[in-house]
């Protein structure tokens, strides 16, 4: 009985070593055409999401991209409030803009989704506004390398719902 015991765990540690790199290996290949340098590479789009809902509150307060990417941001609205009570969108604002004097500002802009005229020249991009169980996917080129807001517009949104838009060097 305890010879074949033994013979057991022998097979089964032969085993182990050998799905561990005991068989044969794989030669890796390098792509002649790739950077020399040890940082990883930046994939060319980045694919994000963010959801609001029915609380005032995204699931987010920060999100992070290279410069130069193509971000393809996906906003979901996971209440179920229709957008007259309780809409929802997403603003990357330029650096140096007040949220809040843009919050105020926002809440009489209702014809323009809530993105004032008189500072639509401070957003770099932004979603339509949303009701409950919608979404939106917008895409766009990342700024320059820093850290940018971001906010929903929505009357009174931007005290609860805002963020952080960091970009990095590749």
């Amino acid at each position: 009985m305890k010879f074949s015991l033994k013979f057991f765990l022998l097979i089964l540690l032969s085993l182990g070593l050998y799905a561990c790199g005991g068989g044969e290996s794989e030669s890796s290949t390098t792509d002649s055409t790739a950077s020399d340098s040890s940082q990883p590479a930046v994939a060319p789009v980045a694919e994000l999401s963010i959801e609001g809902n029915d609380q005032m509150k995204y699931n987010k307060d920060r999100l992070e991209v290279f410069a130069g990417q193509t971000v393809k941001l996906t906003l979901k609205h996971a209440g179920q409030m229709a957008v007259e009570s309780m809409g929802h969108n997403w603003v990357l604002l330029k650096p140096g803009t007040d949220v809040a004097e843009f919050g105020q500002a926002s809440a009489t802009a209702k014809e323009t989704d809530y993105i004032p005229a008189s500072m639509a020249g401070q957003v770099i991009v932004h979603t339509k506004m949303l009701g409950g169980g919608e979404e939106v996917t917008i895409e766009f080129e990342a700024p320059a390398a820093g850290t940018y807001d971001f906010m929903c517009s929505f009357p009174g949104h931007y005290a609860f719902m805002k963020g952080k838009f960091v970009v990095s060097e590749p």
